[in-house]
């Protein structure tokens, strides 16, 4: 039985009032479970919806379409509120370039069938600094990467392994601490001179989105460690959020973070670059993130590695 002009309108209609529903929610943060998933997808929501924009004009629904259409300018007016609010912070003034320094944040994923391609690869490059989350699926290789990068903090124990630093610069003081409200030892905090520039790197790796809740203690103990963290600071990991969802935009804003000049796509590795920016560099103080490259081979991970040059500066 052949379906009439007026039942695919309705079923089209439907699913926009569904998705400007879904917007309407993600967009007013009321702290749904799944709610940050939902923030993270937003301009792939906003995308969807312009396919069924296109649809409600084809069977006839072109006033409603209209309507649609201010929904979805509205939604993703609010994504690129974040984005602006930013960037605006990379145009805020630096002194005289002082020392560069490499910086790997990757995500190799614990149960890494590659992993031998994953340490080759990190060894070969040998950034100034690597951040490794889900490192149990290199533990094996630790020596090698240590032979290029000597100095580590992180998965002393495998059995609470996670995050951990790989640096080609000594360490001082540096701590592996646990996030509440898991306690699970995913935040690194690693003081270290560049060129004789002293730095604070700061690695964490957040729990996935399903419980907002917890990623907002996460973020609130992440400022806390930020807030006693002086001089520039660069702050990296797998937030399992893109920066343009209400809690990263909170953070950003509270601790005056400033993002690279793009935002690459990391996950999900089938999709390239039309994923989402799940892992994220930012920088703070005198220090800002010149280019910042996404792998585009990830080695057997699930996520794509992000490769950046930051600069160091002289304060104004």
């Amino acid at each position: 039985m052949m379906l009439s002009k007026a039942e695919f309108r309705g079923a089209v209609l439907a699913l926009g009032g569904v998705l400007a529903l879904i917007l309407a929610i993600t967009s007013v943060t009321p702290g749904l479970p799944g709610e940050l998933l939902l923030q993270t997808l937003r301009f792939h929501l906003v995308g969807l919806g312009l396919v069924l924009t296109f649809f409600m004009v084809l069977f006839g629904a072109r006033w409603r379409a209209l309507l649609f259409v201010g929904v979805l300018a509205i939604a993703f007016a609010h994504g690129a509120y974040y984005i602006w609010e930013f960037q605006a912070r990379r145009n805020e003034p630096v002194g005289a370039l002082r020392a560069e320094m490499t910086f790997l944040n990757y995500n190799v994923l614990s149960g890494n069938r590659t992993a031998k391609d994953v340490a080759d690869f990190i060894v070969t490059r040998a950034p100034d600094v690597a951040l490794i989350m889900e490192t149990p699926g290199v533990v094996e290789y630790i020596p090698e990467i240590e032979a290029a990068l000597p100095y580590r903090l992180g998965c002393e124990r495998v059995a609470t392994c996670d995050i951990s630093l790989f640096s080609r610069h000594p360490i001082t003081d540096g701590k592996v601490l646990e996030i509440p409200p898991f306690r699970r030892s995913r935040l690194v905090v690693a003081p270290m001179a560049i060129e004789d520039v002293s730095l604070t790197v700061v690695g964490i790796h957040l729990s996935k989105p399903y419980f907002d809740e917890a990623s907002m203690q996460e973020l609130g103990y992440l400022r806390y460690v930020l807030s006693q963290v002086t001089g520039p600071v660069v702050v990296a990991g797998d937030f399992n959020s893109a920066l343009w969802t209400a809690p990263i935009a909170w953070l950003g804003r509270a601790q005056n973070l400033v993002p690279g000049p793009t935002y690459p796509a990391t996950w999900p590795v089938e999709l390239g670059p039309l994923g989402v920016p799940i892992d994220n560099i930012f920088t703070r103080g005198d220090a800002r993130i010149i280019d910042v490259a996404v792998g585009e081979d990830s080695f057997g991970s699930n996520h794509r590695y992000l490769l950046a040059r930051i600069g160091l500066y002289a304060p104004l």
